[in-house]
């Protein structure tokens, strides 16, 4: 009889790990629907006088002196000074993240990027949070380290 009530012990610490493991959601983590891309670069605050606009989104690509990551498939990153930091966010739409287009300045609102391709919107002051669209979820966020001395901007994972 002994042995047997040991083996349930082991049969209900079995049951409640595979709770555990099955108990978690997937596919409403940003980290999901824009894939892990190594991001790592830096730019000067002086080489882009536009950075000094509150809220406007400065546009990023592969292009750019000193990037040489230009986030997930090269759609590129937008900058952006919230007044007393900054904030860097991948282009691509979380909407359609297998689209060849990227996120684009509002033609009217530099403060707001549009997916071409679904029409979501993103307002950038707020870490390109979903303002219209079919889109459910904010563009990536990356780190920034600004150095108010130097004026560098450095953008990573």
């Amino acid at each position: 009889m002994k042995s047997r009530q040991s083996n349930l012990h082991y049969f209900f610490l079995f049951l409640l790990t595979l709770i555990g493991f099955s108990s978690c959601s997937k596919g409403t983590d940003i980290n999901e629907i824009v894939p892990y891309t190594r991001v790592s670069f830096q730019t000067y605050r002086y080489y882009h006088p536009e950075l000094e606009d509150i809220g406007t989104g400065v546009y990023f690509d592969s292009d750019d002196p000193f990037n040489s990551s230009a986030g997930y498939r090269n759609h590129g990153i937008y900058i952006v000074n919230t007044g007393d930091d900054f904030i860097a966010m991948d282009a691509t739409c979380t909407h359609d993240v297998d689209s060849v287009q990227h996120v684009i300045l509002k033609e009217d609102d530099p403060y707001i990027g549009v997916c071409p391709i679904c029409k979501s919107e993103y307002i950038f002051l707020s870490g390109g949070a979903n303002h219209t669209g079919p889109s459910r979820h904010a563009l990536r966020n990356y780190r920034v380290i600004y150095n108010s001395d130097t004026k560098e901007i450095r953008v990573t994972n």
